[in-house]
């Protein structure tokens, strides 16, 4: 999985926040696996308190979209209120809208189920 990377990821700290704590364990197997360190959360409202104690850390968030509690879109508002530049992967297993994904703008978007390499890809284009 490593050899997929195209930057040097390790040392790096993932916020991981999916309703399902199935997914987050992928998801977390699979960042670790590349020597990234990750923080969890189970919804939006926890994954702001994670944000609020790590956020000089936090170099990446991957979310779910729907989530209990508060969307893995209203999360990123949030997010991106305190920190504007600060990369975000949203992860569903539903369409996303064409405007919502923008590389260029720091975020990404991955259509559940995924393979390990499209993550990692994913997550490298953010590591300079």
């Amino acid at each position: 999985m490593i050899d997929a990377l195209q930057h040097d990821v390790s040392g790096r700290l993932v916020l991981v926040v999916d309703d399902d704590r199935r997914i987050r364990s992928y998801i977390k197997t699979i960042l670790q696996s590349a020597g990234i360190q990750v923080l969890e959360a189970g919804d939006g409202v926890e994954a702001l308190e994670v944000f609020h104690a790590w956020r000089t850390r936090i170099d990446l968030v991957i979310t779910d979209i729907r989530m209990p509690r508060m969307t893995g879109t209203d999360l990123a508002v949030w997010l991106r209120s305190d920190c504007p530049a600060l990369p975000l992967i949203f992860v569903s297993g539903e369409a996303v809208p064409a405007d919502m994904a923008d590389p260029n703008k720091g975020i990404f978007f991955i259509e559940k189920p995924f393979a390990p390499k499209l993550l990692l890809e994913a997550a490298s284009q953010f590591f300079n």
